[in-house]
């Protein structure tokens, strides 16, 4: 498998799509439930999510590895073991997740009465059978979009993705006026289903090596994905105790309704950062390809380029977003919530920085190198909590929402950090006057719009929707007269 700009432009566009496709669902589907359900039940369902998702300490590592050995197999001569790879990941992440969910069933109703009303914990034992399902057929049919990456064929899997967010939002409209938010849990279990047997037929179709007569069970694959794996496996279980951390934290010191509305800010803004790293993540093939040929000048200008075009758009449009967060309460709440607004604010300034760490992350991960990933987010999830507890004793449940901001910025920072310094580049290397002076630009406005926003009485609605309309009025054109952003919109028009 060759370089290819036009494939790699292609999976990002449509990974662009399926990111903006899934925000829109988002948005109608989250109205719908609030409306239909209450904050309190979207947050139970917040909680079971985060819950459930714990069974994907089972992964080992094993998906992470998938899409960089495929991209290394198809450079080899022995096809075989293709298939020989895809069935040991099949039966390895079926035994391990069917396992841990099962233990998690048997002590759920232990666990969740210390973290949730007791009203509340019938509903929330009913649904999470099948949410832990969805879990476990979405775990190995992780397997055939992995592939499918690996291939460079992610524009297959993006389209698979938008499909099923459909069929799981027609299937939330039917089924929630009845079921309530089982509905909602049947809906997630059936996209799963459909993600699952779309990737496969996709997987076997797409290389005559995938078919079923080649799956055979190898000790060498599952080596060879264990040893790559374990080291991610660190990374994995550290990222998914965040998420679980965090929301048992929120729920105990700020109650079910802050988890309700903390769940629609972090859908929102992890909508907008998809946007960028998914479009960034097809990298990581092309990034095992070149490191396992040596050709390291390759990787390095291929950093510095993934860097300015990522920050051109990441400045601006997180920018942007953050002036409108109180705009996107009045839209989809109905109202200025500051449980709302406050969660997104933090989670827009610090998922920034996260997103200026992709190029370097994603680079990592190509190159095998995941060491200091490991430490770095071993060393988050730690820091998330000890922030999580002194913060929440001192602010509530903002201080839990702020502790998670200050560990996800600092670990994207040592993981930047750390990878410009392997590749001796430093910061002035890579972005230059015309970068600077856009972030002074955007951080003024930011602060400025923010403070004033707060001086205002909560009561003067039009006032601040005139702050925030003035806002953008004045800072699109500032972006627009950016030298750097001139040439690409001139790019754009010549094409």
């Amino acid at each position: 498998m060759n370089f290819s700009s036009k494939k790699l432009t292609i999976n990002a566009l449509s990974a662009v799509l399926q990111v903006v496709f899934t925000a829109c669902l988002y948005f109608f589907l989250y109205k719908y439930l609030l409306e239909e359900l209450g904050v309190e039940q979207l947050g139970i369902w917040s909680l079971i999510l985060s819950f459930s998702s714990i069974a994907n300490l089972a992964n080992l590592g094993l998906t992470s590895g998938l899409v960089k050995f495929v991209a290394e197999y198809l450079l080899e001569a022995d096809k075989t073991k293709l298939g020989k790879l895809i069935f040991t990941s099949i039966l390895s992440m079926s035994i391990l997740f069917g396992s841990i969910s099962l233990i998690i069933l048997f002590f759920a109703e232990f666990l969740l009465k210390y973290a949730i009303d007791i009203k509340f914990l019938k509903i929330a034992l009913e649904i999470l059978p099948f949410s832990l399902a969805s879990l476990c057929i979405n775990a190995i049919g992780g397997v055939f979009t992995s592939v499918l990456e690996g291939c460079q064929k992610n524009y297959i899997r993006n389209f698979i993705y938008i499909i099923s967010g459909i069929l799981m939002f027609g299937g939330t409209i039917i089924l929630t006026p009845e079921y309530h938010l089982k509905g909602v849990a049947i809906s997630q279990l059936l996209q799963s289903v459909f993600i699952f047997l779309t990737a496969l037929v996709f997987t076997i179709k797409i290389n005559p090596n995938n078919r079923l007569k080649y799956w055979k069970w190898s000790s060498q694959s599952f080596r060879e994905l264990f040893n790559y794996g374990y080291k991610f496996q660190l990374v994995s279980i550290s990222q998914l105790l965040y998420e679980p951390a965090t929301k048992f934290l929120l729920t105990k010191y700020g109650g079910l309704s802050l988890v309700g509305h903390y769940e629609m800010a972090t859908k929102a803004v992890n909508q907008f950062r998809a946007l960028l790293t998914n479009a960034n993540q097809v990298v990581v093939p092309v990034i095992a390809e070149k490191a396992k040929s040596g050709d390291s000048s390759f990787l390095q200008d291929f950093y510095v380029k993934m860097n300015r075009i990522l920050l051109l758009l990441t400045l601006p449009l997180s920018t942007i977003l953050i002036i409108a967060t109180p705009f996107i309460s009045l839209i989809w709440l109905g109202t200025f919530n500051d449980d709302f607004i406050f969660s997104m604010l933090v989670l827009a300034v610090m998922t920034l920085i996260n997103i200026m760490c992709g190029p370097a992350y994603y680079s990592s991960l190509g190159e095998g190198r995941l060491n200091v990933l490991v430490i770095v987010h071993v060393g988050m999830a730690i820091a998330n909590i000890i922030f999580g507890l002194l913060l929440g004793e001192l602010m509530g449940g903002y201080g839990i929402i702020l502790a998670w901001g200050i560990a996800l910025s600092l670990g994207s920072c040592i993981v930047i950090f750390t990878y410009n310094k392997l590749l001796k580049i430093n910061i002035f290397d890579i972005f230059k006057k015309e970068e600077f002076k856009l972030f002074i630009v955007s951080l003024v406005i930011i602060l400025l719009n923010i403070l004033s926003f707060q001086l205002i009485s909560l009561d003067r609605n039009i006032i601040k929707l005139t702050l925030g309309i003035s806002s953008l009025l004045l800072y699109v054109p500032i972006v627009l007269k950016n030298e750097n952003i001139k040439q690409i919109i001139l790019l754009i028009k010549n094409k």
